[in-house]
């Protein structure tokens, strides 16, 4: 080995020593929930003549995960490095389909058993960004389906502007941007089933 090649090489030791103790400011994330707390309920008694439906999969796109995303434009999807949810989108979805359907709705939920079943996939849950204004976008495609066949599908988008900028009115316009995508969906789904329970 030349001189010059002995001198890179413990210049390059000396600089990756460097990068592997020196410390990076850590970041600062913060985590949001859509979910207002609740007080406790009473339990309401379910008639057995209530029309059963049973909850599937509910998922979420691939981009959908723990990162809080905006949107600039139709076409373009981006996280937020430091703001997080602190559950998975679905996970939120799931709760407030869950209300609307069997709590307001007042459908059966079964557990097993041939009844209808629901399917849901989130495929947005962001930051709407367009233009100057800012908001809360939720879309949900739904499918409901027997052990053989496609009972009905479709697709419920539902968008809220936030009151000002912040991440916590923008969090806010998520979250009644999901419950008005789950109340709509809710009552398609329940027209759907009693309709076919007849």
């Amino acid at each position: 080995m030349t001189w010059a090649g002995a001198a890179a090489t413990v210049l390059a030791t000396v600089l990756s020593g460097c990068a592997l103790t020196s410390r990076a400011a850590p970041l600062d994330v913060r985590y949001f929930s859509p979910l207002e707390v609740e007080p406790a309920r009473m339990p309401r008694p379910i008639p057995q003549s209530a029309v059963a439906l049973r909850i599937g999969h509910v998922t979420s796109s691939a981009y959908l995960r723990s990162r809080i995303v905006h949107r600039d434009s139709d076409f373009e999807v981006s996280e937020y490095e430091t703001l997080r949810w602190t559950e998975s989108p679905e996970v939120y979805v799931a709760r407030s389909l869950r209300r609307a359907l069997f709590d307001d709705r007042g459908l059966r939920e079964a557990l097993g058993g041939s009844p209808p079943t629901l399917d849901v996939e989130v495929t947005a849950f962001e930051e709407s960004r367009r233009g100057p204004h800012r908001g809360g976008r939720v879309q949900l495609r739904y499918e409901i389906h027997d052990d053989q066949f496609v009972l009905a599908s479709g697709t419920v988008a539902k968008e809220h502007d936030a009151t000002d900028g912040s991440i916590e009115q923008v969090v806010a316009a998520i979250a009644v941007a999901m419950h008005a995508a789950s109340s709509e969906l809710a009552t398609t789904v329940a027209e759907t089933v009693e309709r076919l329970a007849r």
